[in-house]
């Protein structure tokens, strides 16, 4: 049985919950993003602000694909060109999916989930106590063995820094046009997260971004 086809069927079906509870060992292919539609880009700007108190409530699938491709999606045939820049085109920065059942690595290259670790690890990814109940924690990493060799160590501190700004500026625009609260976030333990995600020695936590409904209390 293709445990992620299934998956991804019901998925589908239920609205586009993730929430369902099945213990995933294979990549999820996302639905592919929307990218027409949304408001106006300066109305994004002036609305853009940060949200530290979220619902309970899910993100479907599909919000949750385009919200994926507006981060660091695919653009061109090339797969290296995405929507945010990175030095000498490296793209070194990855995302990791934190959400109630599991924490899976998003693929730009195929618009897939794969997942590395299951079970809600939600609170790991930050010292703030809404983090552990906030539907979706996006966790940046950067892969240094993705940089370029002849930068030194801080020049690569640099650029890693800046091009994880590009992607979480990416996240703020989406969820102000998509009616989502998210909040950048640099609040957290980065040892302990990048053993709980089970990183190797070579990948390193930056930093942190939640995402969800925002609440009105």
């Amino acid at each position: 049985m293709n445990i992620s086809h299934a998956l991804c069927s019901s998925l589908a079906v239920l609205s586009g919950s993730l929430l369902s509870g099945t213990a995933l060992s294979d990549d999820i292919m996302l639905p592919a993003p929307d990218k027409k539609g949304g408001k106006p880009l300066m109305q994004v700007l002036n609305e853009r602000h940060s949200t530290r108190s979220f619902t309970d409530k899910p993100i479907p699938v599909e919000v949750l694909s385009s919200l994926l491709w507006a981060a660091q999606g695919v653009t061109r045939d090339d797969p290296d060109y995405r929507t945010a820049p990175s030095s000498r085109n490296s793209n070194e920065i990855e995302i990791y999916v934190v959400l109630p059942e599991g924490a899976y690595l998003y693929k730009p290259e195929t618009h897939k989930l794969h997942q590395v670790v299951q079970g809600d690890i939600r609170a790991a990814t930050g010292t703030q106590d809404f983090v552990g109940t906030a539907p979706l924690n996006l966790v940046y990493v950067v892969d240094q063995s993705k940089q370029p060799g002849d930068f030194d160590a801080k020049r690569k501190q640099v650029t890693a820094a800046a091009d994880v700004g590009f992607i979480g500026e990416n996240v703020y625009l989406f969820c102000t046009s998509a009616g989502l609260g998210t909040v950048f976030r640099a609040m957290l333990d980065a040892e302990y997260l990048q053993r709980r995600l089970r990183l190797p020695v070579f990948k390193k936590v930056l930093y942190a971004q939640s995402v969800g409904y925002p609440s009105n209390s």
